[in-house]
C-alpha cells in the first residue's frame, strides 16, 4: 500500500498549457522528496533528529499550499512561464531545500528508499539510466511513456482544477495509473538490468 501510494506523487505536477516536450524534463526526483521524507516508516529508518522533521514538514506543508493555489489559479499568459513550468520549478527548488536537510549518509540511504518505493517509475531518471546502462532503444521507449504519462496526468490535474475531480479521486486515479506505467517500464529491462536495479534500493525498509 504504501508503494502505491507513493507512486501517485509523481502526478503532483503538470498541468500543461504547452506541449509537453518542450516544457517538461526528466529529473532524478521524479516527486516532492518531503512526502516520501514524512512517511513514518522513512523518518524512522533515516533516524531524522526532530530539527530535521520540522524542517521537512514545514517544506512540505510549503509545497501543498502553493502548488494547490497554482494549480487552481493559474497565472496570465504574459508571465512567460506555462503552469507545468512553474510547478516544476516549485518542486525541484522545494526539493532541493529538504535534501540539503539530510546528512551525507542520510542522503545516501534516502536515494535507495526512494528506488525501492517508487520502483520502476525511477527508470525515468538520467542517473538511474545511467547506472543501469540502458540502450538508445531502452531510453526511448521509456522517454515515450513518460511523455504520455505528463499528458495524461496534465489532463487529470484541469479536471481537478476545475472542480470536476475530487482530491481523492484525483491520487487514486494517478497512483493507479502510475503503477501500470511502472509495469510498462519493467517490461522494457533486461532480467541483469532489473538484478542491478534491485541492488540500487538498498535494504527492504521495514513493515509498518
Amino acid at each position: 500500500m504504501l508503494k502505491k501510494t507513493l507512486l501517485a506523487i509523481f502526478g503532483l505536477a503538470l498541468a500543461a498549457s504547452a506541449p509537453l516536450y518542450a516544457t517538461t524534463r526528466a529529473t532524478d526526483y521524479p516527486g516532492s522528496v518531503t512526502l516520501l521524507m514524512e512517511m513514518p516508516g522513512v523518518r524512522s529508518d533515516l533516524a531524522l533528529n526532530r530539527d530535521q522533521i520540522a524542517q521537512i514538514h514545514s517544506l512540505r506543508q510549503e509545497l501543498k499550499s502553493r502548488s494547490q493555489s497554482l494549480l487552481k489559479n493559474p497565472a496570465a499568459p504574459s508571465s512567460g512561464l506555462t503552469q507545468d513550468q512553474r510547478l516544476f520549478a516549485l518542486i525541484d527548488g522545494n526539493n532541493a531545500r529538504a535534501l540539503a536537510i539530510l546528512t551525507p549518509a542520510q542522503f545516501a540511504r534516502f536515494t535507495e528508499i526512494q528506488n525501492q518505493i517508487l520502483s520502476y517509475s525511477m527508470l525515468v531518471s538520467p542517473q538511474i539510466q545511467k547506472q543501469l546502462r540502458l540502450s538508445y532503444r531502452q531510453k526511448a521507449s521509456i522517454e515515450a511513456l513518460r511523455v504520455r504519462g505528463l499528458e495524461f496526468v496534465s489532463e487529470i490535474n484541469r479536471s481537478y482544477g476545475s472542480g470536476a475531480v475530487s482530491h481523492k479521486n484525483r491520487v487514486d486515479i494517478l497512483r493507479d495509473y502510475r503503477v501500470r506505467q511502472a509495469e510498462e517500464m519493467k517490461a522494457l529491462l533486461t532480467p541483469a538490468q532489473r538484478n542491478a536495479f534491485a541492488a540500487l534500493c538498498g535494504k527492504p525498509l521495514p513493515k509498518s
